[in-house]
Protein backbone atom coordinates (compact mmCIF):
# COMPACT_ATOMS: atom_id res chain seq x y z
CA UNK A 1 0.00 0.00 0.00
CA UNK A 2 1.03 3.60 -0.46
CA UNK A 3 2.00 6.39 1.93
CA UNK A 4 -0.85 8.55 0.63
CA UNK A 5 -3.83 8.72 -1.67
CA UNK A 6 -3.20 7.42 -5.15
CA UNK A 7 -4.63 9.34 -8.09
CA UNK A 8 -3.99 9.11 -11.80
CA UNK A 9 -1.52 11.94 -12.38
CA UNK A 10 1.11 12.43 -15.06
CA UNK A 11 4.76 12.78 -14.04
CA UNK A 12 4.19 11.30 -10.61
CA UNK A 13 5.87 8.29 -8.97
CA UNK A 14 4.20 6.71 -5.95
CA UNK A 15 5.76 4.76 -3.10
CA UNK A 16 3.08 2.13 -3.57
CA UNK A 17 2.11 -1.26 -4.93
CA UNK A 18 1.71 -1.00 -8.71
CA UNK A 19 -1.66 -2.77 -8.56
CA UNK A 20 -3.08 0.04 -6.41
CA UNK A 21 -2.17 2.58 -9.09
CA UNK A 22 -3.36 0.39 -11.96
CA UNK A 23 -6.74 0.10 -10.24
CA UNK A 24 -7.38 3.86 -10.60
CA UNK A 25 -6.01 4.22 -14.14
CA UNK A 26 -8.45 4.91 -16.97
CA UNK A 27 -8.60 2.19 -19.58
CA UNK A 28 -6.51 2.78 -22.71
CA UNK A 29 -4.49 5.59 -21.14
CA UNK A 30 -0.92 4.34 -21.66
CA UNK A 31 1.23 4.76 -24.77
CA UNK A 32 4.07 2.49 -23.62
CA UNK A 33 4.84 0.18 -20.69
CA UNK A 34 8.38 -0.59 -19.52
CA UNK A 35 8.68 -2.88 -16.48
CA UNK A 36 11.33 -4.84 -14.65
CA UNK A 37 9.29 -7.00 -12.23
CA UNK A 38 10.83 -9.34 -9.65
CA UNK A 39 12.25 -12.28 -11.55
CA UNK A 40 10.92 -14.78 -9.03
CA UNK A 41 14.22 -16.47 -8.24
CA UNK A 42 14.01 -15.79 -4.49
CA UNK A 43 17.64 -14.85 -4.07
CA UNK A 44 19.62 -12.01 -2.54
CA UNK A 45 21.87 -9.93 -4.73
CA UNK A 46 25.50 -9.04 -4.30
CA UNK A 47 27.79 -9.00 -1.31
CA UNK A 48 25.42 -6.74 0.59
CA UNK A 49 22.57 -9.27 0.41
CA UNK A 50 20.17 -6.83 -1.24
CA UNK A 51 16.66 -8.12 -1.72
CA UNK A 52 13.73 -7.33 -3.98
CA UNK A 53 10.21 -7.39 -2.59
CA UNK A 54 7.78 -10.03 -3.96
CA UNK A 55 10.64 -12.05 -5.42
CA UNK A 56 9.46 -15.41 -4.05
CA UNK A 57 8.14 -16.68 -7.41
CA UNK A 58 7.34 -15.42 -10.89
CA UNK A 59 3.54 -15.17 -10.42
CA UNK A 60 3.62 -11.39 -10.00
CA UNK A 61 4.51 -11.21 -13.70
CA UNK A 62 1.26 -12.96 -14.62
CA UNK A 63 -0.81 -10.75 -12.32
CA UNK A 64 0.79 -7.68 -13.82
CA UNK A 65 0.16 -8.73 -17.41
CA UNK A 66 -3.52 -9.33 -16.63
CA UNK A 67 -3.95 -6.00 -14.86
CA UNK A 68 -2.10 -3.70 -17.26
CA UNK A 69 -3.48 -4.89 -20.61
CA UNK A 70 -6.79 -2.93 -20.41
CA UNK A 71 -4.84 0.23 -19.47
CA UNK A 72 -2.73 0.14 -22.64
CA UNK A 73 -3.90 1.93 -25.76
CA UNK A 74 -4.52 -0.18 -28.82
CA UNK A 75 -1.42 -0.83 -30.96
CA UNK A 76 1.14 -0.18 -28.22
CA UNK A 77 4.07 -2.08 -26.74
CA UNK A 78 5.07 -3.55 -23.40
CA UNK A 79 8.74 -4.26 -22.61
CA UNK A 80 9.17 -6.73 -19.76
CA UNK A 81 12.65 -7.54 -18.40
CA UNK A 82 13.23 -11.05 -17.10
CA UNK A 83 15.84 -13.80 -16.94
CA UNK A 84 16.34 -17.19 -18.56
CA UNK A 85 14.58 -19.11 -15.78
CA UNK A 86 11.02 -17.91 -16.35
CA UNK A 87 10.93 -15.99 -19.62
CA UNK A 88 9.42 -18.86 -21.62
CA UNK A 89 6.58 -19.36 -19.14
CA UNK A 90 5.87 -15.62 -19.07
CA UNK A 91 5.88 -15.43 -22.86
CA UNK A 92 3.42 -18.32 -23.21
CA UNK A 93 1.15 -16.86 -20.55
CA UNK A 94 1.11 -13.50 -22.33
CA UNK A 95 0.22 -15.05 -25.69
CA UNK A 96 -2.60 -17.07 -24.10
CA UNK A 97 -4.02 -13.99 -22.39
CA UNK A 98 -4.38 -11.33 -25.06
CA UNK A 99 -0.89 -10.19 -26.04
CA UNK A 100 0.90 -10.52 -29.33
CA UNK A 101 4.50 -11.61 -29.09
CA UNK A 102 6.92 -9.41 -31.05
CA UNK A 103 10.48 -10.19 -29.98
CA UNK A 104 12.82 -11.53 -27.33
CA UNK A 105 15.72 -9.11 -26.92
CA UNK A 106 19.01 -10.13 -25.36
CA UNK A 107 21.05 -7.77 -23.20
CA UNK A 108 24.70 -8.72 -23.19
CA UNK A 109 26.51 -7.37 -20.12
CA UNK A 110 30.20 -6.56 -20.14
CA UNK A 111 30.53 -7.97 -16.65
CA UNK A 112 30.00 -11.62 -15.76
CA UNK A 113 27.76 -12.67 -12.88
CA UNK A 114 28.80 -14.84 -9.99
CA UNK A 115 28.54 -18.59 -10.31
CA UNK A 116 30.42 -21.71 -11.31
CA UNK A 117 30.62 -23.40 -14.68
CA UNK A 118 28.21 -21.13 -16.55
CA UNK A 119 28.53 -17.58 -15.27
CA UNK A 120 25.63 -15.45 -16.41
CA UNK A 121 26.40 -12.59 -18.80
CA UNK A 122 22.99 -11.75 -20.23
CA UNK A 123 19.43 -10.80 -19.38
CA UNK A 124 16.34 -10.77 -21.57
CA UNK A 125 13.51 -8.42 -22.44
CA UNK A 126 10.17 -9.58 -23.83
CA UNK A 127 8.54 -7.22 -26.31
CA UNK A 128 4.77 -7.76 -26.23
CA UNK A 129 2.05 -5.88 -28.05
CA UNK A 130 -1.60 -4.98 -27.65
CA UNK A 131 -2.73 -5.08 -31.25
CA UNK A 132 -0.02 -4.17 -33.73
CA UNK A 133 2.42 -1.61 -32.36
CA UNK A 134 4.31 0.93 -34.42
CA UNK A 135 8.05 1.54 -34.05
CA UNK A 136 10.24 4.50 -34.91
CA UNK A 137 13.52 2.85 -35.93
CA UNK A 138 14.19 0.34 -38.68
CA UNK A 139 17.70 -0.46 -37.46
CA UNK A 140 16.78 -1.64 -33.95
CA UNK A 141 18.63 -4.86 -33.13
CA UNK A 142 17.36 -7.57 -30.81
CA UNK A 143 20.80 -7.81 -29.17
CA UNK A 144 21.65 -4.92 -26.86
CA UNK A 145 25.10 -4.32 -25.46
CA UNK A 146 24.74 -3.20 -21.86
CA UNK A 147 27.36 -0.95 -20.31
CA UNK A 148 28.64 -1.88 -16.88
CA UNK A 149 26.45 -0.68 -14.02
CA UNK A 150 28.69 0.17 -11.07
CA UNK A 151 26.82 -1.12 -8.05
CA UNK A 152 27.15 0.52 -4.64
CA UNK A 153 25.45 0.14 -1.27
CA UNK A 154 22.64 2.38 -2.50
CA UNK A 155 22.17 1.07 -6.06
CA UNK A 156 19.22 -1.11 -7.03
CA UNK A 157 20.26 -4.74 -7.68
CA UNK A 158 18.27 -4.86 -10.96
CA UNK A 159 19.33 -1.43 -12.16
CA UNK A 160 19.32 -1.26 -15.95
CA UNK A 161 21.84 0.73 -17.92
CA UNK A 162 20.31 4.10 -18.81
CA UNK A 163 20.99 4.00 -22.56
CA UNK A 164 18.91 0.83 -22.95
CA UNK A 165 15.86 2.46 -21.36
CA UNK A 166 16.39 5.56 -23.49
CA UNK A 167 16.66 3.41 -26.64
CA UNK A 168 13.34 1.71 -25.86
CA UNK A 169 11.60 5.02 -25.27
CA UNK A 170 12.87 6.56 -28.49
CA UNK A 171 11.97 3.43 -30.47
CA UNK A 172 8.44 2.96 -29.16
CA UNK A 173 7.02 6.39 -28.26
CA UNK A 174 6.86 10.02 -29.29
CA UNK A 175 7.13 13.28 -27.38
CA UNK A 176 4.20 13.83 -25.05
CA UNK A 177 3.32 10.14 -24.75
CA UNK A 178 2.56 8.64 -21.33
CA UNK A 179 4.88 5.84 -20.23
CA UNK A 180 4.21 3.55 -17.28
CA UNK A 181 6.71 1.69 -15.10
CA UNK A 182 5.24 -0.15 -12.13
CA UNK A 183 8.60 -1.29 -10.74
CA UNK A 184 10.61 1.93 -10.93
CA UNK A 185 13.65 0.73 -8.98
CA UNK A 186 16.35 3.34 -9.65
CA UNK A 187 13.88 5.58 -11.58
CA UNK A 188 15.73 5.06 -14.89
CA UNK A 189 12.45 5.12 -16.82
CA UNK A 190 11.28 8.37 -15.23
CA UNK A 191 14.67 10.01 -15.77
CA UNK A 192 14.76 8.97 -19.44
CA UNK A 193 11.20 10.21 -19.94
CA UNK A 194 12.05 13.56 -18.40
CA UNK A 195 15.10 13.97 -20.62
CA UNK A 196 13.25 12.93 -23.79
CA UNK A 197 10.07 15.00 -23.26
CA UNK A 198 7.79 12.08 -22.44
CA UNK A 199 5.30 11.93 -19.60
CA UNK A 200 5.70 9.20 -17.00
CA UNK A 201 3.73 7.56 -14.22
CA UNK A 202 4.60 4.67 -11.96
CA UNK A 203 5.34 3.13 -8.60
CA UNK A 204 8.13 1.71 -6.46
CA UNK A 205 7.06 -0.34 -3.46
CA UNK A 206 10.34 -0.44 -1.53
CA UNK A 207 10.80 2.76 0.50
CA UNK A 208 14.58 2.62 0.22
CA UNK A 209 14.68 2.38 -3.57
CA UNK A 210 11.86 4.91 -3.85
CA UNK A 211 13.78 7.44 -1.78
CA UNK A 212 17.02 6.95 -3.68
CA UNK A 213 15.26 7.20 -7.03
CA UNK A 214 13.22 10.25 -6.11
CA UNK A 215 16.36 12.08 -5.01
CA UNK A 216 18.02 11.30 -8.35
CA UNK A 217 15.01 12.56 -10.29
CA UNK A 218 14.71 15.70 -8.14
CA UNK A 219 18.41 16.44 -8.62
CA UNK A 220 18.00 16.21 -12.39
CA UNK A 221 15.03 18.56 -12.34
CA UNK A 222 16.88 21.03 -10.14
CA UNK A 223 19.88 21.00 -12.47
CA UNK A 224 17.61 21.59 -15.46
CA UNK A 225 15.94 24.53 -13.68
CA UNK A 226 19.29 26.14 -12.92
CA UNK A 227 20.24 26.20 -16.58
Amino acid sequence: MSDGKIVFAKNKIYNADCFDLIAVMPDESLDLVIVDPPYGDGIGYGRNGKEILNNEDESINYRFLDAILPKMKQDTSLYLFSNHKFVNQIKEYAIENGYNYRMLCIMVKNNIGMGYGFRNQYEVCLVLEKGKAKYNRKDMSNVWKMKHVQHTDTSHPHQKEYDIIRKIILHSSKEGDLIFDGFMGSFSTAIACYKENRNYIGTELDKKWFGNGQRSLDALKSQHTLF
